[in-house]
């Protein structure tokens, strides 16, 4: 009968376990890099597309919304044109729509 001793000193065993250990840790490697990588990108995109860098322009945009939600003001006086806020304007419009459907 033959042993399951191996005469040649070669461990197939050994080897088979040593290559999917050594699989198993570059498949391990590869996923972090990559949630590395997709962590670097999100994190550059949000520094270029959320966190507006020009304060000059963020101060100004705030500045035009702080003037948009004040109370009525005066566009041209010559011609008339009033400013009126946003959410008054709103019930306005409704107000005109609602008087012209029931006519």
């Amino acid at each position: 009968m033959a042993t399951a001793e191996n005469k040649s000193g070669f461990n197939t065993l050994a080897v088979v376990a040593s290559a999917v250990a050594a699989l198993a840790f570059v498949y391990a490697l590869s996923l972090f890099l990559t949630g590395g990588w997709f962590a670097a990108r999100n994190l550059e995109y949000a520094a270029k597309v959320y966190e507006p860098e020009n304060t000059a322009v963020r101060d100004f945009l705030a500045e035009q919304q702080s003037v948009l939600d004040q109370d009525y003001r005066w566009i041209d006086k010559e011609q008339g044109r009033v400013g009126v806020p946003i959410e008054r304007a709103v019930e306005l419009v409704v107000e005109r729509a609602g008087r012209l459907a029931a006519e």
